[in-house]
């Protein structure tokens, strides 16, 4: 501000002299003297006017300049970390998706296992299931089979006994049994 009225006041002396050696004459040469006495003057106070305010301004500014630019290179290395960050999450995406698909192929092929195990178990289940209702079975068939044939063999004698028989066989059995239970009965006197 000082330099700047030192020189406004330096051009203005210098400027009186060339002026007056010009040989202007008297009657223009105060009033144009008064007019660049004036013109420096409005420059001068111009001049002081902003470099006062215009100084602090420009130097507020620049710091807030400097500061935005600060705060933008802040926030460009966070966003470059950020995005390091997600790189290397996206880089190891394709490690983490083939570890699942591993795991997934491991947890099928133990389940798979597992259903075979308990399928092969569930089969022999049944399978001793159906030998033993067979076998039962059999037996029943067998009982039955036997039942029958007793049944048969039961009819088929009787059917020939009655064949057999005729009123004479059957008389004569008869007197047989009653002899036997008469001798059966001496002998038990006896005794």
């Amino acid at each position: 501000m000082n330099r700047f009225f030192r020189a406004s006041l330096i051009a203005v002396l210098t400027a009186l002299p060339a002026r007056a050696a010009e040989g202007a004459p008297d009657s223009e040469g105060p009033g144009e003297l008064w007019t660049a006495l004036n013109f420096l003057i409005l420059a001068g106070f111009l001049g002081y006017l902003i470099a006062k305010n215009l100084g602090p301004y420009l130097a507020t500014r620049g710091q807030k300049i400097q500061e935005g630019l600060a705060a933008g290179e802040k926030a460009k290395s966070e966003a470059d970390a950020r995005a390091a960050v997600v790189q290397a999450q996206l880089d190891s995406l394709g490690a983490e998706i083939e570890r699942l698909r591993a795991a997934a192929l491991e947890d099928r092929e133990r389940e798979a296992g597992r259903i075979r195990r308990e399928t092969e178990a569930e089969l022999a289940r049944i399978l001793q299931h159906a030998e033993q209702e067979i076998e039962s079975a059999g037996k029943v068939a067998r009982q039955e089979v036997r039942r029958y044939a007793s049944k048969l063999a039961i009819e088929l004698a009787e059917t020939k006994l009655r064949a057999r028989m005729s009123p004479d066989v059957q008389a004569g059995l008869l007197q047989n049994f009653l002899g036997d239970v008469a001798d059966g009965r001496a002998k038990a006197q006896t005794s």
